[in-house]
Parts: C-alpha cells; structure tokens; sequence
C-alpha cells in the first residue's frame, strides 16, 4: 500500500509531462503548417512578380543577353554593362536610362530590397577609365553604385539598396573571346522581399 502511495505522484507527473509534451508538439506542428503557408504565399507572389518582370523587359530580353532567373528567395536580372553604359566609360546610355526608368517604376510598386553587383572581364581598365579605375575591383564596385545612384536619384529610397563590386570573378564565359569579356561585364541585380535579414549575394 505505500509502494503504491509512493507510485501515484509518479504516474501523475508521467502523465502531466506527456500532456505537455503533446501540447508543445502540436504547437510546433501549428507553428511549422503556418510557416509553411507563409512560404508558399511568398512563392506564389514570387512567381507572379517573376512573371510580370519578364513581360517588362521582355524587348531587353530579345533585343540582348539580358537574363533573367527564379530564386529561393528573390528575382535574380542579369544585364550586360553594354545596355547600360557606352563603351569605354561609365557614362549611361540612352537604352540604360530607358531600361533603368521602367526598373524604377516597378520598384516603386513593391517594397522590395535590391542587391547590385557589379563584374567586369579579366582585362585591366585602360585609357581614362585606368586613372580612375586603376583595376577591376573598383570599377565594377563603381558600375554597381552608378547604378544605384540612379535609381536613387529617380525617388527610390537608398536604404533599400546594396552595392558591390566582384571584379572578373564569377564569369559566365571565357575571357578569351571578345564575345565571352562581353557578356562577363555585366551587372546583377537581386531583388528580394523585405522584412527578412540577408547576406549580400
């Protein structure tokens, strides 16, 4: 009769500790269901703002090597520098304030974040752009933040914006044709969802 005394506070405590347990598994469970909506919510509009872009710049798409991808967790725009800037300097061309004045009116309609990067080929600056840009380090970091402080400039506001510059790294072709140093020197644009802490691409 005492053993059993003895056991029924322990069963007790079993008992309550199972029912704990169960409790904060099905909150976990709750918690886990409702993450998992809010990333298929996430993805759903990732995908319908991926379908827009690519209806946006569809003329850039056709016209030249712009490109453009689905992401985990954004929407990844490759551009060649060449839509951008003329040949040899870091002034925009007509074609880039165009392509760049349709990027800022569909930022404005969105909160999202845009990582910039900017890649040169493996060909060192030469002539003027060399005094200012004496490797291509700084020259693809200046081609990033140009295109930052243009978009800036036309009312986006700047804490929305990262900008980098990762020289010859990364190419997409072989620097040893005109045609590969051509669609290595490029920027990349990352566009992102807010509210959520990211590295820089």
């Amino acid at each position: 009769m005492r053993t059993l005394a003895r056991a029924v506070p322990y069963v007790t405590l079993v008992a309550l500790a199972l029912t704990n347990s169960a409790c904060a598994s099905k909150k976990e469970y709750d918690t886990s269901v409702a993450r998992g909506d809010s990333l298929q919510v996430a993805n759903v509009r990732l995908q319908a703002e991926y379908d827009s872009l690519q209806n946006l710049f569809a003329t850039e798409m056709e016209a030249t090597s712009l490109d453009m991808q689905l992401l985990r967790d954004g929407i990844e725009i490759e551009l060649p520098a060449d839509l951008l800037f003329e040949s040899g300097s870091l002034e925009v061309k007509r074609d880039g304030s165009e392509f760049g004045m349709k990027l800022v009116d569909y930022l404005k309609g969105n909160d999202y974040l845009v990582f910039v990067t900017g890649f040169t080929d493996s060909q060192n600056p030469i002539g003027n752009l060399a005094r200012r840009y004496p490797t291509n380090w700084e020259l693809s970091a200046a081609r990033a933040a140009l295109a930052v402080r243009f978009l800036v400039g036309e009312g986006l506001s700047e804490d929305r914006f990262w900008a980098v510059g990762r020289a010859a790294n990364d190419p997409l072709a072989s620097n040893s044709t005109p045609e590969g140093r051509a669609k290595n020197r490029r920027l990349r644009l990352v566009l992102r969802p807010s509210g959520v802490v990211y590295n820089t691409p």
